[in-house]
């Protein structure tokens, strides 16, 4: 509704004297509670927007090969990821949830995030991202990947290892599963552990060495048993 016209009759460098027209305009205001209770409405008794929500939070049915790798000296893994659903796709995502250094005087391990969920240097998953086909599965490849030069080593164990930090490394995978059209998600975790060359190297020799000396006491403690029953017979004997 015009509610006051007019001209500009104070301009006079055009031909054409520019207009002015004041509205008065009724505008409709949306009580923003009042719709929300309306969509609630609408989401909670409308049987097509109900069928709609529920195909996506459908997610598909998936396994894991293990929730477990331990990785040494550049190993490689395969983490095999199964999709049981018939009908549908599943779409996995990894990330690292979380890293930590293994302290042995120490029960739990505490993970410290990491930023934008990146895997350490000393970790390659590929792929990290995919689909998989209705009642198939996809390999992931797990691989320790080596980041000292080879100057640094020699016969595989590092010049330098006394002053290194050779604790055991573990990251938290989580492997994130949803359909191809859901908004839900599951997870799968995973722990790798990234065991010290140099360290398993010595400790192997130590219990190689234990192992040794015990054999050798177990062997003299079994002929001091065959020497004794022996002896007993031969005193039987004589008796």
């Amino acid at each position: 509704m015009a509610k006051r016209y007019g001209a500009c009759m104070d301009v006079i460098e055009s031909d054409h004297k520019p207009v002015r027209c004041k509205f008065h305009v009724q505008v409709a205001h949306v009580d923003r509670s009042v719709r929300r209770q309306e969509f609630g409405e609408v989401i909670r008794f409308n049987e097509k927007v109900r069928s709609i929500l529920e195909q996506l939070r459908c997610v598909p049915e998936t396994t894991v090969s293990t929730n477990n790798i331990r990785l040494q000296s550049q190993d490689t893994v395969i983490l095999r990821i199964t999709n049981k659903d018939v009908k549908e796709k599943a779409v996995f995502r990894i990330v690292c949830a979380g890293v930590c250094t293994v302290n042995e005087d120490e029960d739990e391990s505490t993970y410290h995030s990491r930023g934008s969920y990146g895997f350490p240097r000393w970790l390659e998953v590929t792929p990290a991202a995919g689909i998989i086909k209705q009642d198939h599965f996809v390999d992931i490849l797990v691989h320790h990947e080596e980041f000292h030069s080879l100057e640094e080593h020699f016969d595989g164990i590092p010049q330098n290892w006394w002053c290194e930090d050779t604790r055991d490394k573990e990251a938290m995978l989580s492997v994130n599963i949803q359909g191809s059209n859901a908004t839900e998600i599951q997870s799968h975790q995973i722990i790798v552990r990234h065991c010290y060359s140099a360290k398993t190297v010595r400790i192997d020799s130590i219990s190689n060495n234990s192992r040794k000396g015990q054999g050798g006491s177990v062997h003299r403690c079994d002929l001091r048993q065959q020497s004794g029953s022996s002896d007993a017979v031969d005193d039987f004997r004589d008796f």
